[in-house]
């Protein structure tokens, strides 16, 4: 039997002390790429470095915006921007300049089925739609819904619109706002809803939940809601105000702007100073007999320094011995402080409209003015494209669509097919434009349609209305026997060749060196023969 081998000691165990706890602070972020775990501060980017000279950026890391815009944040950016659309004159401007000149007189539609009986048809039903309240309310016209949503994509970043029908029927439209969508208030949020929007396994939207004035909600199917929005990011769920790096300087510039207010009128109200060099403090004189008066003058009543003002005129105030007279000025608002409210403004509108265009544009020279005048324009046309795309389409395709379904419209195979008017562009040279455009008409680099389509104008309208005016001229001339190039006389055109297009069935007449000369057009060898 082997003897048992002598267990080991025991050797004490040391507890280490506890390290006590202290508040988080940011470390610099570690590589996640390679597998490595260096310090961000050994990276080859200087803006992924970590240093104690700048201030650390407070934010979440990088991922989908679903998650990175909570339903906090855009309920505080919206609760702050309807405020600020209240408050601030330059949100208000900003909004009433993109409604403006995206909107104008409204963005009208132009049926393209190649059909051109179908197409008027189809125009005139469409309009009759829009021109009464096409909304679900009966207060709206379809150019005031255009209005009304243009404004709360700046002022909330986004509206729905429901496609609905009114009491018989008839299609209806539904506006609601970006609060009336989010998740239950009862917290029973089904799998796949990121604040309000129910999304399916590829990201595309499924329902929207729509919340009712009383606080219930129901879901409204994709197919049936139009979500308008200015696409940003692709992994985004709902949007924010193109506006929103903007309050906080608005908010500050309103405050400042207070107290500066507040101080203008202090300043205002003191109009002179008395400064004394040898203040006598024990009351032996009043600061009413510093004006050489006694109130023991003037009777009892006259007790209040203030009430001197009621009797002195433009007279010479007798002063105290070691008192001194001055008037007070104020140096406030000075050009820095113009410069700095300048500096918040700009900042405010960076990355929606152009400064010079929106606040101030005298600043602005001939050859600025109109790069500043080009850029909002791209602006806008930007905001139309979003319009036709996301709204003005589809509801075209609905109202006609069940129009033709009702029987109201004959069926086409390319009803779906439309292109819609704009306004006419903004411009600083409207003449040179004109000018340019009729040379770009007259020599083939531009046809009547597009001209037609960015003055706003409907061009199968205008080009009816222009021949049936010039038939009008036609008919003028031959009723009364007179030339036509009297009654008009376009460019480049001469007057014979006016003249000639009155039609053969009338004796041409043309002027030849001041006089009138007829030609029968039945006769080939007839001579000319003046009518003098």
């Amino acid at each position: 039997m082997r003897p048992k081998k002598p267990s080991k000691p025991a050797v004490p165990q040391v507890r280490k002390p506890k390290t006590p706890k202290v508040a988080a602070t940011p470390a610099p972020v570690k590589q996640a790429t390679g597998g490595g775990s260096g310090p961000g501060i050994f990276s080859n980017f200087e803006s992924a470095k970590f240093s104690n000279k700048r201030s650390w950026i407070w934010s979440s890391w990088p991922q989908d915006f679903k998650k990175t815009m909570t339903v906090f944040d855009r309920m505080e950016t919206t609760r702050k921007m309807r405020w600020l659309e209240l408050n601030a004159g330059l949100i208000r401007q900003v909004l009433a300049d993109m409604a403006l000149y995206t909107v104008g007189g409204g963005i009208k539609a132009q049926a393209q089925s190649g059909d051109e009986m179908w197409d008027d048809a189809a125009e005139a039903y469409f309009n009759q739609w829009g021109s009464r309240a096409c909304d679900i309310t009966g207060r709206f016209s379809f150019f005031e819904l255009q209005h009304i949503c243009c404004r709360l994509m700046d002022r909330d970043g986004e509206c729905f619109i429901i496609k609905t029908r009114g009491p018989g029927g008839e299609p209806r439209l539904q506006v609601i706002e970006s609060h009336r969508v989010g998740n239950s208030s009862n917290n029973e949020v089904p799998p796949g809803m990121v604040d309000g929007i129910l999304f399916g396994p590829y990201g595309q939207p499924i329902s929207y939940n729509v919340i009712r004035s009383d606080g219930s909600s129901r879901l409204v199917p994709a197919n049936a809601v139009l979500h308008l929005y200015e696409p940003e990011l692709a992994s985004g769920a709902r949007a924010y105000s193109p506006l929103q790096h903007s309050i906080n300087n608005l908010v500050d510039m309103l405050e400042i702007l207070s107290l500066e207010k507040l101080a203008v009128k202090t300043a205002s109200d003191i109009t002179r100073t008395i400064t004394r060099e040898n203040p006598n403090f024990d009351g032996t004189q009043s600061d009413f007999e510093a004006f050489g008066m006694r109130p023991q003058d003037y009777g009892d009543g006259m007790t209040d320094p203030s009430e001197a003002s009621t009797f002195l005129g433009g007279k010479v105030l007798a002063l105290a011995p070691g008192e001194r007279l001055e008037s007070f000025e104020s140096n406030r608002p000075n050009k820095t402080f113009d410069g700095f409210i300048e500096h918040l403004e700009r900042d405010s509108l960076a990355g929606m409209l152009p400064y010079e265009f929106t606040a101030n544009p005298t600043k602005a020279g001939g050859a600025v003015m109109r790069f500043v005048v080009a850029k909002a324009d791209r602006k806008f046309s930007h905001r139309q494209a979003v319009m036709m795309q996301r709204f003005l389409t589809p509801v075209w395709g609905y109202v006609i669509g069940t129009a033709i379904r009702e029987g109201y419209l004959p069926s086409n195979e390319y009803w779906t097919k439309v292109t819609w008017t704009t306004p006419r562009r903004v411009t600083v040279d409207a003449g040179r434009d004109a000018q340019q455009n009729r040379m770009d008409i007259e020599s083939g680099l531009k046809n009547l349609t597009d001209n037609f389509l960015e003055e706003g104008l409907d061009p199968k309208e205008k080009m009816r209305e222009n021949a049936a005016e010039k038939r009008y001229l036609m008919d003028l001339a031959k009723e009364f026997d007179v030339p036509l190039s009297l009654l008009y006389k376009p460019q480049n055109v001469g007057p014979a060749d006016i003249n000639a297009s009155v039609g053969d069935s009338q004796a041409k007449t043309f002027m030849d060196d001041g006089e009138k000369v007829t030609v029968d057009p039945d006769d080939e060898d007839a001579d000319e023969t003046s009518n003098e």
